[in-house]
This record gives C-alpha cells, sequence and structure tokens, in this order.
C-alpha cells in the first residue's frame, strides 16, 4: 500500500505537468462509489500487489466500462499467481527453478519433499500471490524457516530452490 501510494503520487505528478487533468483516488473505502461520482475518462492504475495487480480493480474497471491503463484481467490474474504464471512459463519452454507447494499442515514433511524434489538448503519460500519481493525469504535451515513460519498467514506457500546471482565485474 504504502508503495503504490508513492507510485501513484509521482504518475500524479509526471501526468500534470504533461497537462492533464488529475484525480487521486485511494482504492480502500468505497472506493467503486468514489468512481463513479467522479467519472473518469481514463484511470492510471498505480496500485501494486494484492488487487492492484492480481485483476479484481482491472475487473471493477472493466465492469463499469472505465478504460484503464494497466493488463487485463486474466494476465494480471495469471502473473500474479505464481504456480500458473511457471506453468505458462514451462510450457513455453522458459526455464524455473525447482520447487514445490506447502500447505499449512505440513506437519514436518518438508524434508521428504525437499528430497523428492532434489532441493537443498538455502531454499526460497514464498507466498504465491503477493506482488514484488513481499514475504519472499531465503532460509539456510530449517530452524530459519520456523521462524519466518509464513503458513500463519498463507494455507499455501511456493519452497524453490535458491539460486545465487552473478557478481558482474566492473
Amino acid at each position: 500500500r504504502k508503495i503504490s501510494f508513492i507510485t501513484g503520487k509521482a504518475c500524479s505528478i509526471a501526468l500534470k505537468k504533461k497537462g492533464y487533468k488529475v484525480r487521486e483516488l485511494d482504492a480502500k473505502a468505497n472506493f467503486v462509489t468514489k468512481l463513479k461520482r467522479i467519472k473518469p475518462d481514463i484511470v492510471f492504475n498505480a496500485l501494486h500487489g494484492k488487487y492492484g495487480e492480481d485483476g479484481l480493480i482491472q475487473s471493477i474497471l472493466e465492469y463499469l466500462k472505465i478504460p484503464y491503463t494497466h493488463s487485463g484481467v486474466i494476465s494480471s490474474s495469471l502473473a500474479m499467481d505464481k504456480v500458473l504464471s511457471r506453468n505458462i512459463f514451462k510450457k513455453n519452454g522458459i526455464r524455473v527453478p525447482k520447487y514445490f507447494l506447502l500447505k499449512s499442515n505440513y506437519k514436518d514433511n518438508l524434508f521428504i519433499k525437499m528430497k523428492t524434489q532434489g532441493i537443498k538448503f538455502p531454499i526460497v519460500i514464498k507466498p504465491i500471490n503477493e506482488g514484488s519481493s513481499v514475504n519472499v525469504f531465503i532460509c539456510t535451515k530449517k530452524s530459519i524457516f520456523q521462524k519466518i513460519n509464513l503458513l500463519e498467514n498463507y494455507k499455501k506457500i511456493i519452497i524453490e530452490e535458491f539460486i545465487p546471482g552473478r557478481e558482474i565485474q566492473a
């Protein structure tokens, strides 16, 4: 939410500098009512994460027949879901890290699943449907995984192999 406000303010300033009439609107309470009252010609979607990038706001705008900037409902929804997007990547020959889903009732089968998938520590854990790097962690051992405990807040998370980046020599 904080990043959305920063992005929105920057976009608003830039659009005003270009001569556009801009109304800023918080997508929180009474969003649809406020949107209907404003009757915008177009909505510049500067929202990040859930609701802004997952297709929900886009579906509301399409229902209200208001044009908007951003990907459409289906492409947004697919891109936000890390499992569905990985399936699309794999079907199109794009390599993805080894991974598996872990549900909230995993009952210590983490090591069994890691062994089956050929994944060793360090691992990357993340929710399947958050934006950017929200709640993405690198865990070097099981005790760190247990301390983070994403499964308190999410029904399913992704466990994937850690792929280190390359150093660039200047």
